[in-house]
């Protein structure tokens, strides 16, 4: 029994969400680094643009699941006949994508205004490096 109830939370944890301010800290502690310091690590931004003396980046990120797409073939024999099927799938209904948009405002100097984003909270903290984990893999090559 309490190796069934072990499993049970196990399961139930492995599919837990992010908390929200969990993702807000995580953006959020990269306004203490430059536009320059966030392309070397975010990448290169989706779209950039400037308003009115700022200037804006963007970076949104797209990820599918595993689209269902299968063939199967099965066989089968009754009263001495034999008999093929084919099965075939080719996309999935109600299938759901995980999309993050981040934003960066920064000035001329590259210091940074603001960081927003929208999308899915899972998916925006887990492609969003650690910045405390960067300047501890930054020292160690140092």
């Amino acid at each position: 029994m309490k190796k069934f109830i072990l499993l049970l939370l196990f399961s139930l944890t492995a599919c837990s969400s992010v908390p929200l301010q969990q993702v807000d800290d995580r953006l959020q502690a990269w306004k203490q680094s430059d536009i320059t310091q966030i392309i070397k690590y975010w990448g290169i931004p989706t779209k950039k643009h400037e308003i009115n003396g700022k200037f804006y980046a963007e970076w949104l990120n797209k990820e599918s699941g595993d689209s269902n797409t299968a063939v199967s073939i099965g066989t089968g024999t009754r009263s001495g006949h034999t008999s093929i099927g084919l099965g075939l799938t080719l996309f999935e209904f109600g299938g759901t994508d995980d999309v993050c948009s981040r934003t960066v405002t920064y000035s001329k100097d590259g210091s940074i205004i603001e960081i927003s984003w929208k999308g899915t909270k899972n998916f925006c903290y887990e492609i969003t490096p650690d910045l405390n984990q960067v300047m501890v893999n930054k020292a160690v090559m140092e």
